[in-house]
């Protein structure tokens, strides 16, 4: 058998619920009538959350159907149990946590003979968010649907709709059961929403090059603010090393999924601020300069420190950097070209490939301590 389409997937996660519901064994009709489905499409579920094997499927695990007389009862495991409890404990802990993560049932498969398992396994939410200003839409990306207030903001910033956050009066998130995706709506000031409308470009779907939707070759800023030196301090490896040690810890999403970006705010000291993850790196960026803009932690004007991502540097972060005024940009994977060519320009210390055994400094590497 494939693994199970989204209604059965669906269907499997209210069974779980259900049971998870009663302290006993419930019978086969009574789900039926209060999940609202028939007989044999629990039965469905059941062949792959069971105990038994189905052909070469190894079951979950999960549930027990067993008989009584005549009546085919079903229970959760010992098994079962703990992964609901799993399920629910994120939201008793944050609830937002839960939001950037469904659950969808897999096929894991060994390549070594072994009986492939169908478990459920938790993976990244990615939807399109539309960011509509004074009732016109500017921009559709696909996103990680968790603290996207930050990340209108953010994008507002770094994009340069708004150059202030008061110029922003409200932002609400509106999602429709007859639409698939999230608008985020943004009331801005007249003056910024002429000058939007004046270069109006469409920037649907971009999470990958940076250059979708830009015109022609003009349309592409090359020129950055230059950071203003005031404030910026000299960051020392040791504070370096702290953070990247501790930024996997505080990825909540990718550890459960290993498939988001984030973005941290550190200060000079090592410590992280402030983190926001999402499956695309710039949206992550975004998230966290809505964080910082809007005062939700040390705002960085008053406590110097610098940006830490896990993905790669494309031209579009050092860009988003700059107009932040960030003096130093560091990150897990490495930079490309044009990214380096911006930093060199506004005067940022980008650093790469920082890993247990050290890093390395592409640009201005006067902004390090020396050891």
């Amino acid at each position: 058998m494939n693994s199970l389409d989204n209604l059965q997937d669906k269907l499997s996660l209210e069974l779980m619920v259900e049971l998870s519901n009663h302290t006993g064994a419930v019978s086969l009709p009574r789900l039926g009538k209060r999940l609202g489905v028939r007989q044999s499409s629990l039965l469905r579920c059941i062949a792959y959350l069971g105990e038994q094997s189905v052909g070469q499927h190894q079951g979950a695990g999960w549930v027990r159907l067993e008989q009584d007389g005549e009546r085919s009862m079903l229970s959760l495991t010992e098994a079962g149990r703990q992964v609901c409890q799993k399920m629910t404990a994120p939201a008793d802990q944050d609830a937002a946590v839960s939001t950037g993560v469904i659950l969808h049932q897999v096929q894991r498969v060994s390549f070594h003979g072994q009986a492939s398992i169908a478990v459920l396994d938790q993976v990244a939410e990615e939807v399109p968010v539309a960011l509509v200003y004074n009732g016109i839409s500017h921009a559709v990306m696909l996103a990680t649907p968790l603290n996207l207030e930050d990340f209108a903001l953010g994008f507002s910033l770094s994009e340069a709709i708004v150059d202030d956050p008061s110029e922003i009066y409200e932002i609400e998130c509106i999602s429709s059961a007859d639409v698939h995706g999230i608008e985020v709506q943004m009331r801005i000031s007249a003056a910024r929403f002429a000058a939007l409308k004046e270069r109006r470009r469409s920037l649907a779907g971009n999470t990958g090059c940076g250059l979708c939707g830009k015109e022609s070759l003009r349309a592409l800023p090359m020129q950055l603010p230059v950071i203003k030196s005031a404030l910026v301090e000299q960051l020392s490896p040791a504070s370096l090393y702290k953070a990247m040690q501790a930024l996997n810890a505080q990825q909540v999403i990718n550890s459960q999924t290993g498939a988001v970006h984030a973005a941290a705010w550190v200060d000079m000291q090592g410590l992280i601020l402030a983190l926001r993850e999402d499956v695309g790196r710039h949206n992550a960026l975004d998230k966290l300069l809505g964080t910082l803009a809007s005062a939700k932690v040390i705002h960085k004007a008053f406590e110097p420190g610098f940006l830490l991502m896990s993905s790669r540097i494309s031209y579009e972060l050092v860009q988003k950097a700059a107009r932040a005024n960030i003096a130093i940009l560091a990150a897990l994977s490495a930079p490309t070209s044009l990214a380096i060519d911006l930093a060199v320009q506004a005067g940022i210390c980008l650093i790469g490939f920082v890993r247990e055994h050290g890093f390395v400094a592409y640009s201005h590497p006067e902004r390090l301590q020396a050891e």
